[in-house]
């Protein structure tokens, strides 16, 4: 008679073991790839109804001139005629931007002094200290300005809601020319991110990699 093959309890619990250390290990990484294709897809269309927001403006040539990079009378106009394309659900002026745009991670760009000089990363960042303009709009995004002398425009695709990260769910987007570089003076006619991707941490992506070019392209 012919002994019946069967696993004994020792294989089964290593077998067992196995199993949740592979999952242990692939898991995270699963969760973080469809967590950056909601993120990506978040961004595009971001970038997309940006761009739709000035497009009408451009078009019948009601973008103001601006004198050079801060302006700030000409970065007024420019946040007026984006806004009045958004339906907006709440709005904040300099005093209260933060009832708008949930303090986190900031964004500086190389005129930042202040923070940790041994790697350049400062506390300064989007918005500097708060005291500029901010909306929620209807799909529940918070959308800032770096300041209100540069046409710096911040979006944070989660609203309240996290991870509040640059290169996650906040991004920066600039007006460009029609060469596509941002503009110091002169009229924009162009949405741009003037910012190539960024694999390592720095000022701009405080927790790389931050896919500020390659997301929008594919």
């Amino acid at each position: 008679m012919k002994k019946k093959n069967a696993f004994t309890l020792a294989e089964v619990l290593i077998t067992l073991g196995i199993i949740g250390i592979v999952a242990a290990m692939t898991l995270p990484v699963l969760i973080q790839k469809q967590q950056d294709v909601q993120f990506k897809a978040a961004y595009k269309k971001a970038y997309s109804d940006l761009s739709q927001a000035f497009a009408l403006a451009i078009a019948e040539d009601r973008m103001p001139y601006r004198v050079n990079k801060y302006d700030e009378q000409a970065t007024g106009k420019e946040w007026d005629i984006m806004k009045e394309a958004f339906k907006v659900t709440k709005e904040c002026d300099k005093n209260n931007t933060y009832d708008c745009w949930k303090p986190g991670d900031t964004l500086c760009g190389g005129s930042c002094t202040s923070g940790n000089p041994s790697d350049g990363i400062s506390e300064e960042g989007a918005p500097r200290e708060g005291n500029v303009p901010s909306f929620v709009d209807a799909s529940g995004r918070s959308w800032t300005l770096l300041g209100v002398r540069e046409n710096i425009y911040i979006v944070d695709t989660n609203g309240f809601k996290g991870p509040n990260k640059f290169g996650k769910d906040r991004w920066y987007f600039v007006l460009g020319d029609k060469k596509g570089n941002r503009i110091s003076n002169g009229i924009a006619v162009k949405v741009i991110v003037d910012t190539d991707d960024k694999l390592t941490r720095d000022s701009f992506c405080k927790y790389p990699p931050c896919y500020y070019r390659s997301w929008l392209l594919n």
